[in-house]
């Protein structure tokens, strides 16, 4: 015989069953983040990959020149020289030594190795602000990295910096949340490594100390701040020990010296004035923020959304903290190059985030709305995309070089450098007399001379005149079968006070020794530009003030 339900029972029975929210998306299909990571890294290394072919600028023919000079035995400092640390040598070399010394090779090696930072910039991001709001922000940090105005297309060293912050930074992350001293050491060793590239990545660095300082202001914990805070140092240390080992192994530490600290600090960061630096500051940040006007107001909106976020105080700090040491990186020399601003992408990235943090947090209880959210966030890049496609999808380069380099012969050195190419045979030397080193890229050569880029030996220092007599010497005893005369002001950089020992000089032994075989006549800043060949150089009447100008040894 059945018993009765009880009245508790029943009024069990009775009530209504509550309707459980589903979990979001992420969370009931894990592998969907993967798929769009993947996708979204993918979509811009083809984008990316549209430039292989793109005419290099003077500094990244520079870098790449510097890396194949390390691998053939040469001294740095001594046998070529540069303002800058001798990781950039030494990892151009590496770069050089994987990917080939042909330009087009290693442009296609830094896709890769700017799809590897965009994976370790996504999980900094994820880490650092949330995964869903990282994933948002990700094609847009893509698009900002691609900026043309920023050098987006380019093998600028920013780009090597950028891979070793992220990668650094995202291990800090992870290491200070575990405890784990060796990923801790590895951040300061990646974080150290940076700095020793170009001296910016400083700026992140100090940026990696302050998340273990607001850690101990919020737990008060002395002696975790303390131990964390000492691996980390101990391992920036450690690639500045092996540096300093490796200059005094090569017995260049003296010039390494003078070059690293005593030339830039007398004669080139301290020539800018303030007032010709706010003047470059206004020109470089307009031509940037004009091509992707969208995401910087996504970005200045950022900068307010933050205020409001329900974050905690220690988080907004740390985020505040990494935009303005991110965009310290542009500063120094104020000189505020295009491809300075490569290193506060990351920054203008997160100040993006913000803003989508703070639409997320507004529609959290709308289910409808968030749909709406998502689709805006898929919008923005794949509409900035779309706006933009004679860029990003049918890049004309020559267009591109001189809408940003203006009349730099950048397209015609790349002319230059493939006639070179072409007709140069084993044991042939080459001379450029202008500050074009991408030419010996080109031509898969090294200089005669450790003077490649003619603006030092112009510059207004104590050394002008013995430089200048250097090169001379150097051409006259080698005596190489080719010289690149390149007449531009910017290849040249003179002036009313320059030393024009060098500058008369080449007036007068290229004419004498040397027969003019072929002309890049700039007709014009917009890329206009004849091209003139053996004895037709003769009785063409140039067109243009600017031009290169071929010389074959008689």
């Amino acid at each position: 015989m059945s018993k009765k339900p009880t009245k508790i029972a029943q009024q069990k029975v009775n009530q209504p069953k509550i309707k459980m929210e589903s979990p979001p998306l992420l969370e009931r299909f894990p592998w969907l983040e993967y798929v769009l990571v993947a996708i979204t890294i993918v979509v811009l290394f083809f984008l990316r990959e549209n430039f292989v072919g793109i005419a290099f600028e003077r500094d990244e023919g520079d870098y790449a020149m510097f890396g194949k000079w390390l691998l053939t035995g040469a001294k740095p400092y001594v046998d070529f020289y540069e303002m800058k640390p001798p990781g950039i040598f030494l990892i151009y070399a590496l770069v050089v030594k994987i990917f080939g010394y042909e330009y087009t090779s290693l442009q296609t090696g830094f896709c890769y190795i700017n799809s590897i930072t965009l994976l370790f910039s996504y999980l900094f991001f994820k880490k650092f602000i949330g995964r869903s709001t990282a994933l948002a922000v990700l094609p847009v940090y893509g698009f900002l990295l691609l900026n043309p105005n920023a050098s987006g297309f380019t093998i600028q060293a920013e780009f090597l910096v950028l891979f070793f912050v992220v990668a650094g930074l995202y291990l800090l992350l992870i290491g200070h949340e575990r405890n784990n001293y060796f990923l801790i050491i590895t951040a300061g060793i990646l974080l150290g490594f940076s700095v020793l590239i170009k001296q910016a990545g400083v700026f992140f660095c100090l940026f990696g100390a302050l998340v273990f300082i607001l850690d101990w202001w919020k737990n008060r914990k002395l002696k975790k701040l303390l131990s964390q805070l000492s691996a980390y140092t101990a391992g920036g240390i450690i690639p500045l020990f092996i540096i300093i080992f490796w200059l005094q192994y090569r017995g260049v530490s003296k010039e390494a010296f003078f070059w690293i600290v005593e030339y830039p600090g007398k004669y080139y960061l301290s020539n800018q004035s303030f007032d010709a630096g706010m003047n470059l500051l206004s020109i470089f940040s307009k031509n940037i923020m004009e091509q992707q006007p969208f995401f910087f107001f996504l970005a200045f909106a950022g900068i307010v959304s933050g205020l409001i976020l329900k974050i905690s105080r220690e988080k907004k700090i740390l985020i505040y903290s990494f935009i303005l040491l991110s965009g310290a990186t542009i500063v120094p020399g104020l000189r505020f190059m295009s491809h300075y601003w490569i290193l506060f992408m990351p920054g203008i990235a997160l100040s993006v985030a913000l803003t989508y943090k703070l639409l997320e947090q507004l529609v959290n209880n709308f289910k409808p709305m968030k749909i709406l959210l998502a689709v805006i966030f898929f919008c923005v890049p794949v509409g900035h995309l779309f706006s933009a496609t004679s860029y990003y999808i049918n890049p004309n380069f020559d267009t591109i070089l001189h809408g940003v380099y203006g009349s730099n012969p950048f397209p015609e050195t790349k002319v230059v450098g493939d006639y070179l190419k072409q007709n140069m045979k084993e044991g042939d030397q080459l001379f450029v007399a202008g500050s074009e080193p991408q030419i010996y890229l080109y031509a898969n050569t090294l200089g005669v001379s450790r003077h490649n880029f003619i603006n030092f030996i112009n510059a207004k220092t104590p050394f002008a005149k013995q430089w200048q007599l250097e090169a001379i010497h150097d051409v006259e005893t080698k005596k190489p079968r080719y010289i690149v005369l390149v007449v531009h002001p910017f290849s040249w950089m003179l002036d009313q006070k320059s030393d024009m020992t060098f500058y008369k000089w080449t007036q007068e032994y290229f004419n004498k020794y040397y027969d003019q075989v072929l002309l890049a006549d700039q007709i014009s800043s917009r890329g206009d530009c004849n091209y003139v060949m053996g004895k037709d150089i003769l009785t063409y009447q140039r067109k243009g003030q600017q031009f290169v100008l071929v010389f074959e040894r008689k």
